[in-house]
């Protein structure tokens, strides 16, 4: 009995920072105003709706794909759109947000009128060349 009371309790001592270890928030280092903020981010993204959730993730996949360089180059016209004024940023939200809405024929033609000339294909002479 005594063993079976001194393997109990080496068990428990054992497993108790474990099972304590697993309650804890994935934040447990973290200040309390970090703490906040985590809490309320969580509860946002719980608050959307399965389709935005998804769209999220792929547009997080897509990010975390992208080489370092992009990223930093995106990063830095985030912070210049960031500083523009108010309105200015308003009229490219607007703009943006046109642009998603087209079709996709609408989007090829746009992209067509957008190429730089230089760019564009010229007719193949299809003559032979010997």
């Amino acid at each position: 009995m005594k063993r079976l009371l001194i393997l109990y309790s080496l068990l428990l001592g054992l497993l108790w920072p474990l099972g304590s270890w697993a309650q804890e928030r994935p934040w447990g280092g973290r200040s309390p105003s970090e703490k906040a903020e985590l809490e309320r981010n969580l509860q946002r993204w719980r608050s959307f709706s399965p389709e935005k959730q998804e769209r999220l993730r792929k547009e997080w996949d897509h990010w975390r794909s992208l080489p370092q360089d992009r990223q930093k180059t995106l990063k830095r016209r985030f912070e210049e759109f960031r500083e523009l004024p108010s309105e200015e940023r308003q009229d490219w939200r607007n703009k943006f947000q046109e642009r998603r809405e087209l079709l996709p024929e609408e989007k090829r033609v746009l992209r067509e009128r957008l190429k730089p000339k230089d760019k564009r294909q010229r007719p193949r002479d299809n003559r032979d060349r010997d």
